[in-house]
């Protein structure tokens, strides 16, 4: 038994209203927005507040040699809260969120190894994400009844919240909100709005214990590719999701609003038909790989894999489309995830282990398929001892005994 992190993302419905019918307060949309502007203007006003103080050290002779720290940010942040009263409307932590969200932004420019970008401000119209974070304080954030004896979200200073989701994901927020049940714990919600919907994101932290499968489970190599998924050790192969009609509904719906007025009633309609597309796409393909994990980790005891080099893959033309709508490195990180979570042994080989060109049976590399232009050789015979190989099946069979070579043990 250990504690295990899990996400889940569950969609809440605020009302116009900041409060029902029985006078209690609950989460609306103009609270929800507040929260989000806030955070955006606590970040934007702080990163201008460094940026002249570093500006002017710069003027006056002296070396930009200023460290950002959460200590420094906050003594900004009271300077604020004195200045604009409306920075109360804020839970604390979300503010405070703001500043770690900010430092945690030069920490990444000043790390060589990232290469990230300087901190910039964040625009209204042009940012992606609508989000602010709560942390659970003294069970703050926690499932309620409300007075009609229907379960509801509380969040703090906001209100309750209808929500809708699994039975099981209702258990465990039950669960977490149980003072008397230290198996379950909730770390922090972050609210977010993802085209014109709201969700709130919980971070628990629970005791997991893994299922018993009687049944023998194997060992197995993942070999991941652009034609296919991935294809396993045992000969077995996950094909890729056919997703040309979502593809083609944001394509068409991506022209209509290149047609018209940006603002315009037509160009809303199709933009709210573009969202709708494109979260369809996403959630097609996260509920199709979530499936073929499961079935993977369920019948493996032990997992390989390599660390293919999948930006590389983006700048070949005959690859990139493909590399783009399968997004396998979504898939590899599912795979690890839920690995670790189930105590399954999990193994990353480095992207330079030659698994395509070397023969599973006598370990020889065939130097006469590497290259980018044999990449449409999917079969091939060893000049060696004359085994006929499938191309990714082979890989996927060296894959596994290099990772049982790294682990120090044998194919069973």
């Amino acid at each position: 038994m250990k504690f295990v992190k899990k996400v889940l993302k569950i969609r809440i419905y605020p009302t116009k209203m900041d409060k029902n019918d029985d006078g209690e307060k609950i989460v609306s949309i103009n609270k929800i927005e507040s929260n989000i502007g806030i955070r955006r203007f606590i970040y934007n006003h702080v990163l201008e507040f460094i940026n002249n103080f570093k500006r002017l050290l710069i003027q006056n002779g002296y070396e930009d040699k200023a460290i950002v720290n959460i200590s420094s940010c906050n003594v900004i942040l009271k300077m604020l809260m004195h200045e604009y009263s409306f920075l109360e409307k804020a839970e604390s932590s979300s503010r405070q969120q703001a500043i770690i969200d900010l430092v945690n932004a030069f920490k990444r420019y000043e790390n060589p190894k990232i290469k990230s970008d300087y901190p910039v401000f964040k625009h209204r119209k042009k940012t992606i994400k609508f989000t602010f974070r709560i942390i659970n304080n003294n069970y703050n954030i926690r499932i309620t009844k409300d007075k009609n004896g229907h379960d509801k979200i509380k969040l703090a200073k906001l209100g309750l919240a209808k929500f809708k989701t699994s039975k099981k994901y209702r258990e465990l927020l039950r669960r977490g909100s149980d003072k008397n049940d230290p198996s379950v714990k909730i770390k922090h919600v972050t609210v977010k709005r993802i085209h014109g919907k709201y969700f709130a994101i919980f971070n628990i932290e629970y005791i997991h214990i893994p299922e018993t499968i009687i049944s023998p489970r194997m060992q197995v190599g993942i070999d991941i590719g652009c034609s296919k998924l991935a294809v396993l050790s045992n000969g077995q192969e996950i094909p890729n999701l056919n997703l040309e009609k979502e593809t083609d509904n944001i394509i068409r719906y991506q022209k209509t609003m290149s047609h018209h007025k940006q603002g315009s009633i037509r160009y809303l309609e199709a933009q709210k038909l573009y969202n709708k597309s494109w979260e369809k796409f996403l959630n097609k393909r996260d509920d199709y790989y979530n499936k073929a994990v499961s079935y993977i980790v369920k019948n493996s005891i032990f997992v390989a894999v390599q660390n293919e080099n999948i930006i590389s893959w983006k700048h070949n033309p005959y690859l990139s489309h493909s590399i783009q709508i399968n997004a396998p490195r979504n898939f590899l990180d599912k795979l690890e995830k839920k690995c670790q979570q189930e105590g399954v042994t999990f193994i990353k080989l480095p992207k330079f282990f030659p698994s395509t060109k070397k023969c599973s049976k006598c370990q020889k590399i065939n130097k006469n398929i590497s290259g980018l232009e044999n990449l449409g050789i999917r079969d091939w015979d060893c000049p060696h001892c004359h085994t006929h190989h499938d191309r990714d099946v082979n890989a996927a069979k060296n894959i596994l005994n290099k990772g049982l070579e790294v682990v120090g043990t044998t194919a069973q």
